[in-house]
C-alpha cells in the first residue's frame, strides 16, 4: 500500500506502509528499500532512478525504515492498529522511533500510517489519541504539512464507523518554508488515500536523463492481468465518491 508520497522538484520518493512484498523489480525506473520485518507487514521507500539514500536504519519489526537524502533525514512509520494495540503503539513512538532518529542535527521528515491521531479534529466520532506521538512531534519541533487546513482535515481512511486522518507527513521548519503544496490522491489498490507533499530542494548534483516510457500493451492479452485490472477498476468506481 502506498499511503504517503514525497514529491520534490524533479524528484520522486514514495514512502510505503503495510508492505507485504519485498520484490519491486517489476516497477521500472525505481529502486526499493524494503523492511519486511518480523510482522510480515513492513515499510519501504521507493526511489526514482538517480536518487539514493544513505545511512539506512530499519526496525526489526518492519514498522519503520529511515535514511539520509542529501541533508534531510527521511523516516517512514507504520504503527499497529486497533484500540487493543494502544500500548504497543505508544511504545513504538516513545522507544522504537528514537532508534530511527538521525545521529546528527539535520532536517527531518516523518511520514507514515500512524493508526492514531493527535487531535479530535482529525477524525469523526471518538478519537484514537496518542499522547506519545504528540509529545514526540512537539519535542522534534515538527509541523504537519496540513497545518493550513486545521478546520477541514482531508481524511485518508474511511470505514463504516467514520473517517480519520491516520496518514500524515511531518516536517521541520526549514522544509516547511520550501513547501509548494500538499494533497491527497485516490489510490485504487489500497483502502487509504495517498498523501503527497511538494517541496523545493536543490538537485543540481543529481543526474538527469531524457527518456520516455511506453506501456507493454501485450500485457492486455494476458487474462490474469486484464481480470485483475478490471477488479481494481470496479473497486475504484465503488469508492470514487469518497
Amino acid at each position: 500500500m502506498i499511503n504517503n508520497l514525497l514529491f520534490r522538484q524533479d524528484t520522486d520518493i514514495a514512502l510505503l506502509q503495510e508492505v507485504t512484498i519485498n520484490d519491486f523489480s517489476s516497477l521500472h525506473g525505481y529502486a526499493a528499500l524494503v523492511n519486511e520485518g518480523t510482522d510480515k507487514r513492513g515499510t519501504a521507500i521507493l526511489l526514482k532512478e538517480g536518487i539514493s539514500l544513505s545511512n539506512i536504519k530499519r526496525l526489526p519489526s518492519g514498522r519503520g525504515i529511515a535514511g539520509l537524502f542529501k541533508d534531510t533525514w527521511l523516516m517512514n512509520i507504520y504503527a499497529t492498529s486497533g484500540a487493543e494495540k494502544r500500548q504497543e503503539r505508544e511504545i513504538l513512538f516513545t522507544h522504537d522511533l528514537a532508534y530511527l532518529l538521525p545521529t546528527n542535527s539535520r532536517d527531518i521528515l516523518i511520514a507514515g500510517d500512524f493508526n492514531c491521531v493527535t487531535s479530535p479534529s482529525d477524525c469523526t466520532g471518538t478519537p484514537n489519541l496518542s499522547k506519545a506521538l504528540s509529545s514526540t512531534i512537539a519535542g522534534l519541533a515538527l509541523h504537519d504539512v496540513w497545518e493550513s487546513h486545521p478546520q477541514q482535515p482531508p481524511y485518508t481512511h474511511y470505514t463504516n464507523e467514520g473517517a480519520t486522518r491516520i496518514d500524515r507527513i511531518y516536517i521541520t521548519d526549514p522544509l516547511r518554508k520550501g513547501k509548494q503544496g500538499a494533497e491527497t490522491i485516490v489510490a485504487p489498490f489500497t483502502d487509504h488515500f495517498a498523501v503527497a507533499v511538494r517541496l523545493t530542494y536543490p538537485l543540481q548534483n543529481l543526474p538527469r536523463k531524457t527518456r520516455s516510457w511506453k506501456m507493454n500493451i501485450s500485457l492486455l492479452e494476458v487474462n490474469t492481468f486484464r481480470d485483475t485490472l478490471m477488479i481494481l477498476w470496479s473497486k475504484w468506481k465503488m469508492t470514487e465518491k469518497y
